[in-house]
Parts: structure tokens; sequence; C-alpha cells
């Protein structure tokens, strides 16, 4: 049932940020509108009350629009983790996050390298299942905050790396703990 849940809300994110992007690229808004939407591959690290399960694969979506008039932009990201080992049982343990904020994105001169900074909002629900034996989930809202660097490649296409830490509690098993982690992430993205 909670693999639902992290589904239904991936898809209702990817259409809200394809909404959104569609409408910012399109010519009748491209002259005013800058945006980025970044894949993003790497891992999270939660703290050690996930046990054996506190590094993660993760994916996600880095999303941010502005207005050529406005000093920051608007940030909209999504990402995805999850483990599972087994060592006596198997344990599987799974995150997905969202995260709404701001981010300033600086241009240096004639660089093509674009460091930014962020911080917001995240809203976390996590997993965790002993196969066998017992599952439970909770969700939490709480903070996140964040750096990285973009290379554009060209005038559309860039790769880059993407630092933030998130923080939220939840509760499993009767155990309060932070959903959120350290998430360490290479990036390759479009921009308009």
């Amino acid at each position: 049932m909670y693999k639902t849940k992290h589904h239904k809300t991936a898809i209702f994110s990817l259409c809200l940020i394809g909404m959104v992007a569609s409408l910012a690229g399109s010519p009748v808004l491209a002259d005013d509108w800058d945006g980025n939407v970044r894949l993003a591959f790497g891992q999270k690290r939660l703290d050690n009350d996930w046990n054996i399960l506190d590094r993660q694969n993760e994916i996600g979506m880095i999303f941010d629009i502005k207005k050529d008039t406005w000093p920051v932009s608007i940030s909209f990201d999504m990402f995805f983790s999850g483990e599972d080992k087994n060592i006596i049982g198997t344990e599987k343990g799974s995150t997905s996050e969202q995260h709404l904020g701001v981010r300033k994105i600086w241009t240096i001169n004639d660089s093509k390298f674009h460091p930014y900074l962020g911080a917001g909002v995240a809203f976390i629900q996590a997993d965790y299942e002993v196969v066998g034996s017992e599952k439970e989930g909770d969700n939490g809202i709480g903070g996140w905050i964040g750096t990285g660097v973009d290379w554009h490649l060209s005038s559309k296409m860039s790769l880059g790396v993407d630092i933030r830490y998130s923080q939220a509690d939840v509760t499993i098993f009767n155990d309060d703990i932070n959903a959120g982690g350290l998430h360490t992430l290479l990036t390759l993205g479009y921009r308009w």
C-alpha cells in the first residue's frame, strides 16, 4: 500500500512540473520567464535511526522558475529514495520528499558555472518494513536547505551537482525519527 502513495505523489508532482514547464516554455511566456528542470541521481544518507537502511539510492527532479524581474526563483523539487537489506531478515525503507521554496541562482560574468542556494519547506513520506513481520509509514513536515552548481554545456543543457539537507520528524514503530537527511546528487538539466 505505501508504494501506491509514493507512486501517486510522483505522478501528481510530475504532472504539475510538466504543466508549469510547458506554460513557461511557451512562446507567449518565454521572454518573461526563466526556468530549469534537472533530473537528479545520487544517494541519501539518513540518520542512524534507520539502522542498516541509512544509505539509500535516490532519484529526483529539481525544478525552478522565475520572472525576469524577480531576484529569486520559486522552486519545487521531488526525490524518491529506497533501500532493502537482507541480514537476518529482509528490511525495506523508502522516502519520498517534496521541497517547496526559493532558490537564488547567480550568473558570474560570462562563466559557464552558475552556483545556487535554496531553502524552504519539506513534505516527507517515510516507510519501513520488516518483510513477513510488520510495516509502518508516516509523513512529516520540516525544512530543507541546499546548494549546488550548474555547468552550462549549451544554451539549453547543463550538468551539475546538488547537495542539500532535509529534516522532518516521523513516527515509525513508536520511535520518532528524522525522515530527511543529506542528499548528494548529480544533475542533468534543461533550461529556458
